[in-house]
C-alpha cells in the first residue's frame, strides 16, 4: 500500500518530502521512488539503544518532563545524539524535530525548545530539499 502511494506521488512530477525516522522502511521506500526524505527525530519520545523509538507500550516511552525534552533536543541539535532509555548515547541523523501537536502542552513545549535552541546558538530554519520548490 505504501509503495503504491509513494509511486503515485513520485509520478505526479512534484513531490513534497517525506518526513520520517532515519533508516526506516518508509525512508528507504520513498528514496527508492525518487521522493526526497527528511529524517526526523522526536522531541518527547524515548529511543532504544538501537536507535529505534521505544514502543509506547513500554514504560518511559513518552517523556513528559519539559526540561528533559528541551535538553534532549538541544543535545541532539548540537551533538547529533540522544540518550536512549537504557542510557546509551544513540546517534540520530535528523534534520527535523517533531513535537506532536496532540501532546498536552505541545505549543508550550515547542516554544521552550525554540528558545533553548536560540540560547544555545542553534539556528532554526526551514529545511530545503534540492529540486523541490516550496508550496
Amino acid at each position: 500500500m505504501v509503495d503504491a502511494l509513494l509511486a503515485d506521488a513520485a509520478s505526479s512530477g512534484r513531490c513534497l518530502p517525506v518526513l520520517t525516522l532515519p533508516r526506516c522502511e518508509l525512508a528507504r521506500t520513498a528514496a527508492a521512488q525518487g521522493i526526497p526524505v527528511v529524517a526526523e527525530a522526536f522531541a518527547d519520545r524515548a529511543y532504544t539503544g538501537g536507535g529505534l523509538l521505544l514502543p509506547r507500550s513500554q514504560p518511559g516511552a513518552v517523556i513528559r518532563d519539559l526540561d528533559t525534552v528541551v535538553a534532549r533536543v538541544v543535545r541532539l541539535a548540537r551533538l547529533g545524539w540522544v540518550e536512549s532509555a537504557d542510557g546509551v548515547e544513540v546517534l540520530v541523523d535528523a534534520r527535523s524535530v517533531c513535537v506532536h501537536s496532540d501532546t498536552p502542552g505541545a505549543a508550550r513545549t515547542a516554544a521552550a525548545i525554540r528558545a533553548a535552541l536560540a540560547d544555545a546558538g542553534v539556528v532554526v530554519r526551514a529545511f530545503v530539499v534540492p529540486g523541490v520548490e516550496a508550496p
